[in-house]
């Protein structure tokens, strides 16, 4: 199920880039004057897409990880198309609102992980007489299945 997943995962990055290329390729050869120069409206639309792509995996997996590079290329994204129209301090203060909301939506979504590891109520947390008694029973069954070693003959050795 893994690579099923992977696989999804390469196939949307492939299509981002084709179609970030695309569009770059359009806007070089076919003067559109959209925004500044083709190599950053490719980088923009990169950006755009794996924004968008970071923001699923974030919802999906719970990963405040995901949230930070969505949040980073998403703002990148707005600060460029901002800057074509208004003014540089107030496209700043936009980015930061959405960098803030990203930062928000982050804790929502998975703050309570990092609070489950801190007070140990996380599943995969054991008590200190668990681990124990598991090192214990590892030793205990590496005992059991332990084989005697071999002797070894040295050349001094004399039958």
């Amino acid at each position: 199920m893994r690579t099923k997943k992977n696989l999804i995962l390469a196939v949307l990055s492939i299509c981002v880039l084709a179609a970030a290329l695309v569009f770059a390729l359009v806007d070089a050869l076919v003067p559109l004057d959209l925004w500044t120069h083709p190599l950053l409206n490719f980088l923009f639309c990169i950006a755009v897409g794996f924004g968008i792509i970071a923001v699923c995996l974030g919802f999906k997996n719970s990963s405040p990880w995901y949230f930070f590079l969505s949040a980073v290329l998403l703002g990148l994204a707005l600060l460029y198309v901002l800057l074509q129209y208004l003014t540089w301090w107030i496209c700043l203060l936009i980015v930061v609102v959405v960098w803030a909301v990203f930062g928000i939506i982050s804790f929502m979504k998975a703050g309570n992980q990092t609070e489950d590891i801190a007070l140990n109520k996380s599943p995969d947390y054991k008590t200190f007489e668990q681990r124990k008694a598991e090192e214990a029973a590892k030793k205990a069954e590496g005992a059991k299945n332990a084989k005697p070693l071999p002797e070894i003959k040295s050349f001094k050795d004399k039958d």
